[in-house]
């Protein structure tokens, strides 16, 4: 019998797509300096050249495992909520939601990978943010839990900015140490931005992220 690599036949759209969630599971857990196109199909169990045959470098498989990563956070935060859920518990819920996420590939996040296709794709993510929080900061206000006044510009100036500072200013090392302090900055700011009436009401849950 022989001992060789039985090849299974997969339509390359799938095999493109597992070597992505591949990569994003060692990028997460080595970063991205310490893992190779070896490692990913060594952990796939296929030869290193039918990775070649669907990306060309390492830093191709991150630029396609990085716009994989973003769609997935996009999930997350688009998780329905319960009905008749309050504003501030949908607040507390995404950003707990998001923060989750990125902890949990903070090797991935750490990469220091600096580029204008990185800030488009940051500002994608951004956009998608803003899309979920406008309504549930026109509810909070409506419910007088929050006074935001002109609350579509506001919450573009506070989610672009908090998006692309979070991304610039991660650390390499203490990635947990880093987000527990942001989470505090951005608890603090918060109150101030959405003028939140009970801001004890702001960050619940948010303990349980680290």
């Amino acid at each position: 019998m022989s001992n060789s690599r039985v090849r299974i036949i997969k339509d390359p759209e799938e095999r493109k797509q597992e070597i992505i969630e591949a990569a994003l599971h060692l990028f997460s857990q080595k970063g991205y300096e310490h893992t190779t196109i070896q490692d990913i199909a060594k952990y796939l169990n296929i030869s290193q050249g039918l990775c070649y045959r669907y990306f060309k470098s390492k830093a191709e498989i991150f630029t396609a495992t990085a716009e994989f990563y973003a769609q997935q956070i996009l999930i997350q935060i688009r998780q329905p909520f319960p009905e008749n859920m309050k504003a501030i518990d949908k607040f507390n819920v995404t950003i707990k939601r998001l923060f989750q996420y990125i902890i949990k590939h903070g090797e991935f996040e750490a990469n220091s990978e600096v580029s204008a296709l990185r800030a488009d794709r940051l500002d994608s993510i951004s956009r998608q943010i803003i899309e979920v929080i406008i309504p549930i900061i026109k509810q909070g206000n409506e419910e007088k839990i929050f006074n935001c006044h002109d609350i579509e510009r506001t919450t573009k100036i506070f989610i672009f900015g908090l998006v692309h500072t979070f991304h610039e200013e991660m650390p390499k090392q203490n990635i947990k140490d880093y987000i527990k302090s942001f989470l505090e900055y951005l608890k603090t700011n918060l109150v101030l931005i959405l003028n939140i009436k009970e801001p004890e009401l702001l960050g619940e849950g948010w303990e349980n992220i680290l």
